[in-house]
């Protein structure tokens, strides 16, 4: 559906904009007789506008449903990560936690610091030279 909406606003901005900037052009261009003129603001205001008008809908709409898979997106690491920290009584290793989730390890990583800082986790080394993150639950 999202591809459907991105082509159908391609095409109508495709269609709307060159014809909204030649008839404004046919509008108010001293040299053009009035007769030419008249027809110029109906095809204007008819076939120019709307199809602007509505394209401007789909973006607005496209990128509403973009923020909102986003924040689904952003509730669903969440969850799993208190997942994690629960299932584990607060220790939550990177790579454990980028294979449970889907994430890269560096994102992983990432998203570990940024809890670590968030909630006062702690960095730890382990013996065979991993690192680990220790979570007060």
């Amino acid at each position: 559906m999202k591809l459907v909406k991105k082509i159908v606003a391609g095409l109508l901005l495709l269609w709307g904009l060159p014809l909204s900037i030649w008839a404004t052009v046919e509008a108010f261009n001293p040299n053009i007789p009035a007769e030419d003129k008249e027809g110029a603001i109906p095809a204007l205001i008819f076939f120019g506008l709307p199809p602007i008008a509505i394209s401007g809908l789909l973006i607005h709409s496209l990128r509403q449903q973009h923020q909102a898979s986003e924040q689904k997106s952003d509730r669903e690491l969440e969850l799993l990560f208190l997942t994690e920290l629960q299932a584990n009584n607060g220790v939550v290793s990177p790579i454990i936690f980028a294979t449970k989730t889907d994430l890269s390890l560096d994102d992983a990583k990432a998203y570990l610091d940024e809890k670590a800082v968030q909630l006062n986790g702690l960095y730890e080394a382990t013996e065979s030279g991993g690192i680990i993150y220790r979570f007060p639950i």
